[in-house]
């Protein structure tokens, strides 16, 4: 039914697989490393501690199960952020991306999405999932936003309405495996005042129609064929050639080594970008050992 939002999801999504799935292997705990030092006595005025680092003595960030445990916008004012894979998609149980960078990832977009210290945020589902990767949906609000204010909404067959929207600072919409069923949700997003997700690895598509207005990119084709030095290699459901993708560290700072960069097995649209003002945080490298090709994985522009 239209406008049936259910806060923080679990009984929401009905979904088969569900969190369960990565018990072992994808929840992340925090806890914050403070790394104070013991009081020393040495007959040394009270308020000062010998211990104490020097004023210009720079501290490392603390650290929350290896992620930054900062949360502070990197943007002033929102913006439109395209990632192009499924962050929980999962083969043999395990995920596809790993826990800490798929963390990364979901955080440091927000940050670079919303102004907003402490964004509200609408998870959409597309209507039409074709039920490829549910357990991406579910990861992505029980886990990697575990930290924010999330609502979800199930969209339904006509698409959504910017009265849904209303009141939210992101909507982050996800099809974790196919293009955007609705052209009255992308009319709606592009009508939306704040900052927008787009999550899927085929979301730079829609369905009979352009996404370019939105994503800032021109779909070539759906990225499951990489052809290299007369070679051809399958991208699909992680069960053929893998693409390694790498984070751009100089503008998604904080980032371990580990979380730079990872192996993706399914498939990543091949875009080409449009607009001068977007911005490409993370690439994506398929085929042989040989290949050299990026294209981009997320990319970002600042909303006019």
């Amino acid at each position: 039914m239209r406008g049936s939002i259910t806060k923080r999801l679990s009984a929401a999504l009905a979904l088969g697989l569900g969190v369960l799935l990565f018990q072992n292997c994808s929840a992340v705990k925090f806890e914050t490393v403070t790394g104070k030092k013991p009081v020393v006595a040495t007959g040394l005025p009270d308020d000062k501690d010998p211990t104490d680092d020097p004023p210009d003595t720079e501290k490392p960030p603390e650290l929350c199960a290896g992620v930054s445990c900062d949360l502070t916008p990197l943007t002033s004012k929102p913006a439109v952020t395209t990632i192009l894979m499924a962050l929980g998609d999962a083969a043999d149980d395990q995920l596809v991306v790993n826990g800490a960078s798929a963390q990364f990832i979901a955080e440091s977009v927000v940050r670079y999405t919303s102004h907003k210290t402490n964004p509200k945020i609408l998870v959409v589902v597309d209507h039409s999932t074709h039920d490829e990767d549910p357990e991406d949906t579910q990861y992505v609000i029980d886990v990697l936003l575990k930290r924010y204010d999330v609502t979800f909404l199930q969209e339904d067959a006509t698409g959504l309405t910017p009265e849904l929207l209303a009141g939210f600072d992101i909507v982050w919409f996800n099809n974790p495996g196919h293009p955007m069923s609705s052209q009255a949700t992308r009319d709606a997003l592009l009508g939306f005042a704040g900052g927008i997700v787009l999550q899927g690895d085929d979301l730079s598509q829609g369905a009979g129609f352009s996404m370019e207005s939105l994503t800032g990119l021109k779909a070539i084709n759906n990225g499951n064929v990489v052809v290299c030095n007369g070679n051809s290699y399958t991208h699909d459901n992680n069960g053929g050639s893998k693409f390694s993708v790498s984070l751009n560290a100089q503008k998604i700072p904080g980032a371990n080594a580990s979380q730079l960069s990872f192996e993706y097995g399914n498939d990543i649209d091949l875009t080409e970008v449009v607009r001068s003002d977007l911005e490409v945080l993370a690439t994506a490298v398929g085929g042989g050992p040989d290949c050299t090709e990026e294209r981009p994985a997320i990319v970002r522009y600042i909303k006019n």
